[in-house]
């Protein structure tokens, strides 16, 4: 887990649909009558630029793992990693990773992508992946100045941690779709991470024009 500072205080809109899990890991973990158990959960945080005059269409946060890493070197992911005990809930393990690996601050939760990633890791370990489409101030809030002047490919600064991952990018469902899961310029982590993120796009789009869901 990378080390950062303390994340700044910061309200969080939780609809009411993702409610259910302002829960701690542990408690997610042993499951319930909807949900079986599981030993270790990871969170994924599905970040989409803003529409521009220069960039029509959607485009959504990617990060490419160090060389370094044991695990998936050099592929792509969104940003996310493992909940943890510490975690006051696992919605907050979603703030906590946005942080750590981007610079990002979760200002709201928009809606669950899919039902969750399911997969095994060495000494049979079940791990589920649940991945959220999220809202960030940096770029839903007050605007603040571009990464790079003049530079509008570069809606914000990214601030990755070198030890875990290498570069970012800003990609369209097009750019991905060119390619299968583990070729292009943007290999996926994996097959079901790929479907992942195309499932991602396709309910971002579906939102447009939706009126906000009420609070009550």
């Amino acid at each position: 887990m990378a080390a950062s500072n303390e994340i700044n205080p910061i309200s969080i809109h939780i609809p009411p649909g993702l409610r259910s899990l302002i829960v701690p890991l542990k408690q997610f973990l042993v499951g319930n009558k909807a949900r079986p158990k599981y030993d270790m959960l990871a969170v994924g945080a599905c970040i989409f630029a803003p529409i521009t005059t220069d960039h029509p269409k959607p485009r959504i946060l990617l990060i490419q793992r160090a060389a370094t890493e044991r695990a998936f070197p050099n592929l792509w992911e969104v940003p996310g990693g493992s909940a943890e005990y510490s975690d006051p809930s696992i919605l907050h393990s979603v703030a906590r990773e946005t942080f750590e690996e981007t610079g990002l601050r979760l200002t709201r939760l928009v809606r669950q992508v899919g039902d969750g990633i399911t997969f095994s890791t060495r000494g049979n370990k079940n791990w589920i992946k649940l991945s959220f489409e999220i809202e960030v101030a940096e770029l839903h809030g007050v605007p603040i100045p571009k990464a790079a002047e003049g530079d509008v490919s570069e809606p914000v600064s990214i601030k990755l941690d070198p030890q875990e991952h290498q570069k970012h990018a800003w990609v369209t469902e097009d750019e991905l779709k060119q390619y299968t899961a583990t070729s292009g310029p943007y290999p996926s982590t994996t097959e079901d991470q790929y479907q992942g993120i195309l499932l991602a796009f396709a309910l971002h789009d579906e939102r447009k024009g939706r009126p906000e869901p009420s609070d009550g």
